[in-house]
């Protein structure tokens, strides 16, 4: 009887090891920011803009259209992640409106959509496949698997692959955070499109950011789908 309970002891043990082998940790581009199978809060958000920055966009979009190649030189030369360029003479307004839109600029805010809030879980669909499934609004997400061997995610356009990291600063579009971000893009005669996600954390590590976006155009220039989805949530802990 005893040997029984030893051999039964050892098989269980002997299963738990199996178990322990075939089941795999979250990938850490993901994992980093969601604990598998664990469902957290989040809400579907949209960038709020004061209403006074329009004044300053229709006068960046006059001086882009009076000298398309110096603009595009001056906002490489404001920053690689640069939204807003520096200040020059030729954008057409003077130094002390210059600074009063960028104040304005910072005091942009995300603001939760109507009906924003969702709840967003990661899974191990199938080996090495994973799914951040997201419910409500983001939804679509939900339809990208994640290829852990090969870095890439997968949706009915085809693979979004691994591209330069996030590090975006204060003054970028987003605000300040990290991530990692991956990119399908195809361009014919017919249509040409453009999707992307990416997953990272706020500088102050309070937030988790997921952004999905989906962009197409026809071959004549009419925009046939022009998606973006900015996803804030409640993100796995740093361990200190």
């Amino acid at each position: 009887m005893k040997r029984f309970k030893s051999l039964f002891i050892l098989a269980l043990a002997s299963v738990a090891s199996i178990s322990a082998i075939q089941a795999a940790s979250p990938p850490k581009q993901l994992g980093a920011y969601l604990e598998e199978n664990k469902t957290v809060r989040g809400e579907v958000v949209k960038l709020d803009v004061p209403v006074e920055f329009v004044k300053f966009e229709l006068e960046l979009k006059k001086a882009k259209i009076k000298d398309p190649k110096w603009f595009a030189e001056h906002m490489k030369k404001s920053g690689k992640n640069a939204t807003i360029p520096t200040f020059h003479k030729k954008l057409g307004i003077s130094k002390a409106d210059y600074d009063k839109y960028l104040k304005i600029w910072n005091k942009r805010t995300y603001k939760k959509v109507d009906k924003g809030d969702v709840l967003l879980r990661l899974t191990e669909e199938s080996k090495g496949n994973w799914v951040i499934n997201v419910s409500g609004k983001g939804m679509p997400i939900s339809l990208i698997t994640y290829n852990a061997k090969d870095d890439s995610f997968k949706s009915s356009n085809g693979v979004l692959k691994r591209i330069e990291d996030i590090n975006s600063p204060a003054d970028s579009i987003y605000r300040a955070w990290k991530g990692h971000e991956w990119r399908y893009f195809n361009s014919s005669a017919i249509v040409k499109t453009k999707e992307n996600i990416a997953i990272g954390r706020t500088a102050d590590t309070r937030y988790g950011i997921l952004i999905y976006s989906l962009q197409e155009i026809s071959g004549e220039g009419t925009p046939l789908a022009d998606d973006l989805m900015i996803i804030r949530f409640i993100p796995k802990k740093i361990k200190k």
